[in-house]
């Protein structure tokens, strides 16, 4: 392993140990984006993230948190998708430089989630509370200002979106039926976020038949979030795949650790019987 590779694995190592609140999500993003990208120079992709939050200061001018969200919300979008062009990628959707937030910045357009990632490092750092939502298949963020809130669309220029629309767009991806439920507009964390982001590099991997990088990429997830089991869970079976059978059993044994000690009762059980398998398989 170079040294490149040591320090970005330190780093999200190091990550994984903090708390969800001092996590920075750009910084982050660039490390994993050096993960499929080494030998990129970051300093310039510091230094258009440091040029967004300038932009975007000098068009709210006053303190931000006192603006009406409608306010707020058009001078991040006037910035990011106005000025700066960043806009969800249509054409290529399933193109892995979507899910890069290097090739974003270089591309200036990218999956809901990337873009998100651009929109959530510019408002933090101007003192927005701006978050992530749980929604399902497209990622949304939900800006807070005084008493009043306001869903926002990154990959659709940043524009507003009533109960209606987000109705609407739960549809599209689940189908006709589906209903707006509380838990699909609960905040998410920068941890989640960035699991959210790395799986879907994840998928891509796995349907393209490429297990050896769908391993890689499981990895950098555990190294963000060394406690979440599902993660054990899943490196466990791609282990199997390449016939790694030893290092499948430890990654299920640490999976019904996990889960066991978190009252996660249905992986721990999926963990539990995956191992038997295995286990039955060896002897």
């Amino acid at each position: 392993m170079g040294s490149e590779d040591e320090e970005t694995e330190h780093e999200l190592r190091a990550a994984g140990n903090l708390p969800d609140a001092d996590l920075d999500i750009a910084h982050l993003a660039l490390m994993l984006a050096l993960r499929d990208r080494p030998g990129i120079p970051l300093a310039p992709y510091r230094d258009h993230l440091a040029e967004l939050v300038a932009v975007a200061g000098d068009a709210l001018r006053d303190t931000p948190s006192l603006l009406p969200c409608s306010v707020a919300a058009g001078a991040l979008a006037g910035v990011l998708a106005g000025t700066y062009r960043y806009l969800g990628d249509t054409e290529t959707y399933d193109d892995p430089r979507n899910a890069n937030i290097a090739h974003v910045i270089d591309r200036r357009k990218g999956l809901p989630v990337t873009l998100g990632i651009l929109y959530l490092h510019v408002a933090s750092k101007l003192g927005l509370e701006l978050a992530g939502l749980n929604f399902p298949g497209h990622f949304v963020l939900r800006l807070r200002c005084a008493d009043e809130a306001l869903v926002i669309d990154p990959f659709n220029g940043g524009q507003p979106l009533s109960a209606a629309d987000l109705l609407a767009l739960l549809r599209s991806v689940e189908g006709p039926q589906a209903r707006l439920t509380p838990e699909a507009c609960e905040a998410v964390g920068t941890r989640d976020i960035l699991l959210r982001l790395e799986n879907n590099i994840l998928g891509r991997a796995i349907r393209a038949n490429d297990f050896a990088r769908a391993r890689d990429v499981v990895m950098r997830m555990i190294w963000l979030a060394p406690q979440r089991a599902g993660l054990r869970f899943e490196l466990g079976r791609l282990e199997v795949h390449a016939g790694h059978m030893g290092a499948a059993a430890d990654a299920f044994a640490t999976c019904i650790d996990l889960a066991s000690g978190l009252g996660e009762n249905r992986i721990a059980g999926m963990a539990e019987e995956a191992l038997r398998r295995l286990k039955s398989k060896l002897n």
